[in-house]
């Protein structure tokens, strides 16, 4: 249990006290020490790229499309950061829609051949 002695004394955003623990030789807890930003940092990026929603959308993309989807991340990242001009990305985006488009009818095509041979020749 937190006591008076060791509980953060910062004040959370809504206005109440922090209830969390103080850090050892601290009277700020994890989350308001400025001695453990860097690391506050690093935990939020790593459950961002961990978090369930985001391993699920990869998930869905072909494994073979990732390093596509890679680097279109990356060039939204580039291009709001001023880094790349906004008529490169979109047309490295056009160049991927249309790799998507092949790489699907592809895959559906395939598909339709497997039902095909698991149902034999039988037409209705």
């Amino acid at each position: 249990m937190t006591t008076e002695r060791n509980r953060c004394t910062a004040t959370r955003r809504d206005g109440a006290q922090c209830s969390a623990q103080a850090l050892p030789a601290d009277h700020l807890c994890f989350a308001h020490s400025s001695r453990t930003a860097e690391a506050r940092t690093a935990a939020r990026q790593r459950g961002g790229a961990n978090s369930a929603k985001v391993v699920r959308l990869r998930g869905l993309v072909p494994p073979r499309l990732l390093p596509v989807f890679d680097q279109l991340e990356r060039a939204l990242t580039d291009v709001l950061s001023g880094d790349l001009d906004a008529r490169q990305a979109q047309a490295a985006a056009s160049v991927a829609r249309a790799m998507v488009s092949v790489l699907s009818v592809g895959e559906l095509e395939e598909r339709v051949r497997q039902l095909e041979a698991e149902g034999g020749d039988a037409k209705p």
